[in-house]
């Protein structure tokens, strides 16, 4: 096992002379025995007596590290990634070892900035990361990063039916996924959990309401709720009504159905009921992967996701579903024309993509670019050009149904008949000043109401009917710090930047070498 932190640069300081770059990285062989390596860009140096790491010399042959994110992959948004590398000088070999004995997968490196005389403690982290793979030869130590968007690449559900009968399902349900309802879900199909007993499932775990069990789209009474499974199974349910355990969302039908059953349900309340986008993305965070609420989260972006759009959402997932979270989150995002991925310190993030506004991270001239330079890129395909109409889903029905009863109504027939209705907002004036403007496929969101989705189709044409670009420049090395989805001021003699632009920023690509004490470099293109 391999594990580094923290790796620490400079890139605060103007030249490359003043650049001081520290990395401790820990060997594990077993857990009783634990190789420590110091190392750093230049020789002699050795923390202070008073930092947490007292009076530790490094050794000086860290070279270079560069890491890359986008949120710009056809379409701006969706869920965030970053990789880079980081290489070692093993020209002496003594690192020839390592591959040996030790493994580097997983384990954290963190990258700190501070001042060559500062104390060691004092240094600020500039991004926490973690090792993917490593090659040593005789020249290097070349280990391939990532961030932590890996811990997200997990079953959105993990739990399975044990086959073992009752609430653990039969021999026909082993192995397959229990079904998880979020919001208020349309038109659902359950898993049939026990047949001898008419009893079925709806979500793994509590859950707020089953407001209606249908029979072939013909509604059901609902009549009492039951505190466990036992109690459930063991109740007697009149012919034409279904009675219910919201504590472990299941139902029981008082008479063998006559075809296909589905239910309205409000779905997960283990937490509370969630609704929003963001609050049911940190619930999936939370309970999914190994990341600890609120600690490896950036609150704030999600508090202000949640002032931002808080429409209520519907999501169910199946049990022939395999979503990992990471999809699950991409999915809820782009939904709400946003994305998710964690920042440089570790934290995870949502966002939603607006227009720069506000007040600006950080300020950027011509002078600060290197050689003056600024190039000018049109925007992805998905938005060049502008779309003249934008629809976006909402109204899900989960279930599409055919084969329904006589006595269904025609409202009914007509909503179990369509996957998602459609709000819409169009503008003629787009359509005129641009002949080949775009009328996409419909925004997959998952909104519950028509007034929800209309209002970000009207969002999304506001967005994109001002004429925008992407402005890619090299900027200084104080650039590192810059995250994605921050909005940045751009003044150049170009283009149409000479009073100045905001900016949001979609890439991030640091090259930081320390070996040849040569210029660091951080391309940034923006979106204005």
């Amino acid at each position: 096992m391999f594990s580094a932190a923290p790796f620490s640069a400079l890139p605060c300081s103007g030249s490359g002379t003043d650049v001081r770059v520290y990395m401790d990285a820990v060997f594990e062989l077993s857990a009783s025995l634990t190789l420590k390596i110091f190392v750093a860009t230049a020789a002699g140096y050795a923390t202070r007596p008073s930092d947490a790491v007292p009076n530790q010399p490094f050794k000086g042959v860290l070279q270079s590290y560069s890491f890359e994110r986008s949120i710009m992959a056809g379409d701006i948004g969706r869920f965030a990634t970053g990789t880079g590398r980081l290489a070692i000088s093993n020209a002496d070999g003594d690192y020839d070892f390592l591959p040996l004995s030790y493994a580097v997968d997983g384990r954290p490196i963190v990258v700190k900035i501070g001042r060559r005389d500062d104390a060691y403690d004092d240094a600020f982290p500039l991004a926490k990361l973690t090792a993917k793979n490593w090659n040593i030869n005789t020249e290097t130590i070349d280990i391939e990063l990532v961030d932590y968007g890996y811990k997200l690449e997990v079953p959105m559900q993990p739990n399975v039916y044990g086959g073992s009968g009752g609430a653990d399902g039969g021999a026909d349900l082993k192995g397959k996924r229990k079904p998880l309802a979020f919001g208020n879900a349309l038109n659902v199909s359950p898993v049939f959990l026990v047949p001898g007993l008419l009893v079925y499932q709806l979500h793994d775990g509590p859950m707020q309401a089953i407001d209606a069990v249908y029979d072939r789209g013909v509604p059901l009474t609902l009549g009492a709720d039951h505190a466990d499974y036992a109690s459930l199974a063991a109740a007697g349910v009149a012919a034409g009504t279904y009675a219910t355990c919201l504590a472990e969302g299941m139902f029981k039908l008082g008479s063998a159905a006559s075809g296909e059953v589905t239910a309205d349900v409000r779905g997960d309340n283990a937490d509370g009921y969630l609704t929003t986008t963001a609050d049911i993305v940190r619930w999936a965070i939370r309970r999914r992967t190994a990341l600890s609420d609120p600690d490896d989260l950036h609150v704030a972006s999600f508090d202000a996701v949640n002032a931002a759009q808080a429409a209520p959402i519907s999501y169910f997932i199946g049990s022939d579903d395999s979503l990992t979270v990471a999809g699950f989150v991409e999915r809820l995002m782009s939904g709400i024309g946003g994305w998710g991925g964690h920042r440089l310190d570790g934290t995870f993030q949502v966002k939603i993509f607006r227009a720069p506004a506000g007040d600006p991270a950080a300020r950027f001239t011509r002078d600060d670019m290197m050689g003056g330079d600024i190039r000018r890129e049109p925007l992805p395909e998905a938005y060049q050009p502008p779309r003249w109409r934008w629809r976006v889903a909402y109204g899900r029905c989960w279930t599409r149904q055919t084969d329904l009863a006589g006595a269904v109504t025609a409202a009914r027939k007509a909503f179990v008949a369509e996957d998602y209705r459609l709000a819409e907002a169009s503008s003629q004036t787009i359509l005129t000043d641009h002949p080949f403007a775009q009328d996409r496929e419909p925004v997959q969101s998952w909104f519950v109401d028509e007034a929800d989705a209309a209002a970000e189709a009207v969002r999304l044409i506001e967005l994109f009917k001002t004429t925008r670009a992407i402005y890619r420049m090299t900027l200084p090395r104080r650039a590192l710090r810059r995250e994605l989805g921050d909005v940045i001021h751009v003044t150049h003699n170009r283009f149409d930047l000479r009073q100045g632009r905001l900016m949001v920023v979609l890439e991030h690509s640091a090259s930081v070498n320390f070996a040849t004490d040569a210029v660091d470099n951080v391309e940034v293109a923006a979106y204005g």
